[in-house]
């Protein structure tokens, strides 16, 4: 019998692997198919303006440019030819700039990136301290002033505090470009404060009432009154039984918002000018570059989508019940 449940734990194992690819294909045609549609929705025609200056323009040049860059195709033929070239790395040319899509995300990936890895690190080493003070002093003035930061920062949209961080810090910090690894780190951190702020704010917002919420409920349980009853130290009781406990709804938490961070650097980006991959879907929509937004929303949408499958991962690691209840038949 044993060896039946250790047999079948692969093949297991295998279908929820293969079943999160599936819904992560999912995912990601049914993103690429909206932007692919609402692009095509947007009023202009990219045709028109490439074609020329709009009083010198005939429209035999216009279907003649159309024709060329296979906007005369059905919609589904075109998404098809887009995707499955897409699958294979190529991305297709810029309509507008005559760059290949791939060069062109090439560094705007890694500013976007960048951005969004230090207001991840930067929400959690402030979150996580500051729960465990408000759940440790519940009801204080520090932990009715943590909440109330808190709640303001779930409330205040990112290009609204982009924008205010700019207003108060102009003269002070650099507000607006960006300066690569390569030349100063210095410097490159000093540029990267604010938009990290502005992008981190909400998710620190967030980390922290989940995990101030979660602690505040295990504390109050039956393990830790016993653990605490038994003379273990309150550091330990802590450690090992209050925030190992209630940092499982925080990790979820952590693994969605890590991905969507993607998406909200786009705002954030084009409010402090930074050269990433907000940028270049304003620009790409201004223009009906549909190449490159579609690129853009690609691998937003993949990333996202490997982040939370990573998550999924990871939470089956540290919760045991999880690989207890996955080990059942």
């Amino acid at each position: 019998m044993a060896l039946q449940l250790t047999a079948r734990r692969p093949a297991r194992t295998a279908g929820r692997v293969a079943l999160s690819l599936l819904q992560a294909l999912v995912v990601a045609v049914g993103a690429t198919s909206a932007v692919f549609l609402l692009m095509r929705l947007i009023p202009g025609d990219p045709a028109r303006i490439l074609a020329g200056p709009g009083g010198n323009v005939t429209d035999e040049q216009i279907e003649l440019t159309r024709r060329e860059l296979g906007l005369d195709d059905p919609l589904p033929v075109q998404y098809w030819d887009w995707i499955s070239a897409a699958f294979r790395g190529d991305f297709g040319t810029s309509l507008v700039l005559g760059e290949r899509v791939s060069d062109l995300l090439g560094d705007r990936l890694v500013v976007t990136a960048q951005l969004s890895a230090y207001s991840f690190l930067l929400a959690v080493a402030l979150a996580i301290p500051l729960s465990v003070v408000a759940a440790r002093w519940q009801g204080a003035a520090a932990d009715r002033a943590a909440r109330l930061v808190g709640s303001t920062g779930i409330a205040v949209p990112s290009f609204w505090l982009a924008l205010l961080l700019i207003i108060l810090f102009q003269g002070y910090l650099p507000i607006f470009g960006y300066v690569p690894v390569s030349e100063s780190l210095t410097d490159h951190l000093v540029h990267m404060i604010l938009p990290a702020i502005a992008l981190g704010a909400g998710f620190a917002a967030l980390v922290f009432e989940t995990n101030r919420a979660g602690l505040v409920e295990t504390l109050s349980s039956d393990y830790v009154r016993t653990a605490r009853a038994f003379g273990i130290p309150e550091w330990r009781v802590y450690g090992r039984y209050a925030l190992r406990n209630a940092f499982l709804p925080t990790l979820t938490i952590l693994g969605i918002q890590a991905g969507a961070l993607m998406s909200g650097a786009l705002l954030v980006e084009n409010a402090f000018a930074l050269p990433g991959m907000g940028r270049l879907v304003v620009q790409g929509v201004l223009s009906r570059d549909y190449p490159v937004v579609q690129a853009c929303i690609l691998v937003i949408v993949v990333i996202f989508v490997a982040v939370n499958l990573l998550m999924d991962v990871v939470y089956a690691v540290v919760d045991p019940r999880v690989r207890r209840s996955r080990g059942r038949v």
